[in-house]
C-alpha cells in the first residue's frame, strides 16, 4: 500500500501520490527545494544523508525522493507534510483533492 501508518491504524497516502504528482519533475524539483529552505543549504545535505542511511526502500519506491520523504514521515510526519504540501503548491498543483493539477513551467 502506498502511504504512511495513520493515527488510528489506517494508512494515510502520500500527498504527491494523491494527487498524482510523485513523477512530475516539476513537484521533484520544488521538492528539493522546500527541503533544502527548511534545512538551510549546509544542513539539508547532512539530513539528507541521514535519512537515505536510514531508510533503504520507501513504500513509493527506491529513488532518493521517496527514501527521503518515508524517513522525514517516520520522524517528523509534520515537518514531512509541510514540505510536501509547499512542493506540490510550488509546483502548480491545487490543495483541493477534487479538482486536477494545474502545472506551471518551472525553469
Amino acid at each position: 500500500m502506498d502511504g504512511r501508518q495513520g493515527p488510528g491504524g489506517g494508512t494515510v497516502p502520500h500527498l504527491a501520490k494523491v494527487k498524482g504528482a510523485r513523477d512530475d519533475p516539476a513537484f521533484q524539483q520544488a521538492y528539493w527545494r522546500a527541503f533544502e529552505k527548511t534545512f538551510g543549504d549546509q544542513n539539508a545535505h547532512m539530513v539528507k544523508s541521514m535519512l537515505l542511511s536510514k531508510v533503504k526502500k520507501a513504500d513509493t519506491g527506491d529513488a532518493e525522493i521517496d527514501r527521503v520523504c518515508l524517513g522525514l514521515r517516520m520522524t517528523m510526519g509534520w515537518l514531512a507534510e509541510a514540505i510536501e504540501r509547499t512542493a506540490l503548491h510550488d509546483a502548480g498543483y491545487e490543495n483541493s483533492e477534487e479538482e486536477s493539477p494545474k502545472k506551471k513551467i518551472i525553469q
